[in-house]
């Protein structure tokens, strides 16, 4: 069964460039792990400083691979001083 994910970052005011980059650097090196049918990343049109990670994964054993990834944790290490507050990550399942 595939695993859905939705990761939210929203930067301070005063980080949400940085953060972007971070991010944005992100999506290739995410689409081109194995297990990834499908990443985007999307911005909030009502606010620039929020902008979500939406995935899709084979199953559930490709998002832990992905997640124990060094460039992932590398890249969460680096966003999280950028945040207004905590990352709201969440995996989903088809109904």
């Amino acid at each position: 069964m595939t695993s859905h994910v939705t990761a939210r970052f929203t930067a301070r005011s005063d980080t949400i460039d940085a953060l972007r980059t971070i991010l944005v650097a992100l999506v290739e090196p995410i689409r081109n792990d194995p297990g990834c049918i499908r990443c985007n990343l999307v911005a909030n049109v009502a606010d620039p400083a929020e902008m979500t990670f939406i995935e899709e994964w084979h199953s559930q054993a490709a998002l832990d691979q992905h997640l124990a990834e060094a460039f992932v944790k590398a890249a969460v290490a680096e966003a999280e001083p950028l945040l207004a507050g905590p990352l709201d990550f969440r995996v989903h399942a088809p109904c």
